[in-house]
């Protein structure tokens, strides 16, 4: 009975996971067109994350019992406030403690799915990552046609030429931070099959990024595009070309000076000069950085001292409890958002998804996805603890999960495949 119910979450799990980003992209086509996704996403999800408990629980029965115990330490917090809130922050926390454990949920469920079947794991990988490279691209040419969401809402004072496409997905930062995994993935595996395939994918992840119009995009797409090949080099190539790498970095050095210099006339060239313009001059340097982040969380952190006992703080207040006195209730910095929250079970389980993947990836260093990986890891930190959207993501999660999991060993057998085509 109990290898029948494993095996039946798998195959349920294979099937659904692939579509995973076309569900969230026709979520975000009902919201705009009806006014409501009547669930769609939400049901979805549901089912997914109940399967991986489910198969989880007949194999690794400690995990699940961790799972559930963390969630419930996580709610602690906002179920000691809920006194003074209303029902339906009650039900948001529920849902986003759900999206927080998510990622780990997903990175055990496929790590025990490739020790059992890892050919069935390598085919939902690859799958998987063509069918939501597939739809990401589909969305975007859409929100090029003129369908689905502007990035941004027009800003007061400010007259900007564009304001960047999305498609029919909701969040701009969930989108960018999910660019950068599946660019990750993407040119990791096209490196050594060829070049060209390579520059193809670099291009429209590049291309995708100035769309959508976010610091988080392009930063991240261009420090992708430009390390992946070196961190596939051996150390050979390292000691052999040491003087022709220096040169290298000069010129790269010189393009990004000349950039700096013309950066304004960049700028309006993207249409987002005066949007910038405004924001510095109101916040100044950190403003642009951070989009006044460090101004929200300031507010919201002398908000929780001035109504919350040291007590009510460390186990959090929920974001009901932040809502009652702030209409900007979240800084959409990670960390701070799930300390305030969550308390300090909220932070402990920031780091420990972070410490896990990014161990992970230091464990598999000797491979080239390893590598890569841990690139990818320290990369959406900085966007976790700058930027937000990462942890608190629904939208994120599974790819990211899946990448962790699963990119080392389907990596490592495409080079396999490829060394024994060219023997």
């Amino acid at each position: 009975m109990q290898s029948w119910l494993l095996s039946q979450a798998d195959r349920l799990l294979c099937g659904l996971i692939p579509w995973f980003l076309l569900v969230d992209c026709l979520n975000g086509a009902l919201l705009q067109s009806q006014g409501s996704a009547y669930g769609l996403a939400l049901v979805y999800k549901g089912l997914l994350l109940s399967l991986m408990l489910l198969a989880l629980s007949q194999s690794q029965f400690k995990a699940v019992l961790i799972y559930i115990a963390t969630a419930l330490l996580l709610l602690l917090g906002p179920a000691v406030s809920s006194w003074q809130q209303s029902s339906q922050w009650i039900l948001a926390d529920v849902q986003l403690v759900v999206k927080i454990l998510s990622p780990l949920l997903g990175f055990y469920y496929f790590f025990t799915l490739q020790q059992r079947q890892p050919a069935s794991a390598q085919r939902l990988f690859y799958f998987t990552l063509a069918v939501s490279s597939v739809v990401l691209l589909l969305n975007m040419l859409l929100g090029l046609s003129g369908w689905g969401y502007s990035a941004y809402r027009p800003m007061e004072n400010v007259q900007q030429a564009f304001l960047g496409i999305k498609g029919f997905f909701y969040s701009t930062n969930e989108l960018s931070a999910l660019l950068l995994v599946l660019t990750a993935a993407l040119l990791s595996l096209t490196w050594p099959l060829s070049r060209w395939r390579y520059c193809l994918v670099s291009l429209l992840a590049l291309v995708i990024a100035l769309l959508l119009l976010t610091k988080t995009g392009l930063f991240g797409c261009l420090i992708l595009v430009l390390t992946i090949p070196l961190l596939f080099m051996p150390a050979q190539f390292w000691r052999q070309h040491q003087l022709r790498l220096v040169a290298m970095a000069a010129v790269f050095l010189v393009l990004f000076l000349l950039a700096s210099l013309n950066l304004p006339a960049l700028l309006q060239a993207l249409g987002i000069y005066q949007k910038l313009d405004f924001v510095y001059q109101q916040r100044g340097i950190s403003g642009i950085i951070l989009s006044s982040r460090d101004l929200y969380a300031s507010q919201i952190w002398a908000s929780v001292q001035q109504h919350y006992a040291s007590g009510q703080t460390l186990l959090g207040v929920g974001q009901g409890g932040s809502a009652l006195q702030l209409k900007k209730y979240f800084a959409e910095l990670d960390w701070f958002d799930l300390f305030i929250f969550y308390g300090v079970v909220g932070v402990v389980v920031y780091i420990a998804t972070f410490g896990l993947f990014i161990c992970n990836s230091i464990k598999h260093l000797g491979l080239r996805a390893g590598r890569v990986m841990l690139l990818l890891n320290l990369v959406l930190l900085a966007v976790s603890a700058m930027a937000g959207h990462v942890i608190t993501s629904g939208l994120l999660w599974l790819p990211w999960a899946l990448c962790n999991a699963l990119l080392f060993s389907s990596s490592e057998q495409q080079l396999r495949t490829i060394r024994e085509r060219h023997s």
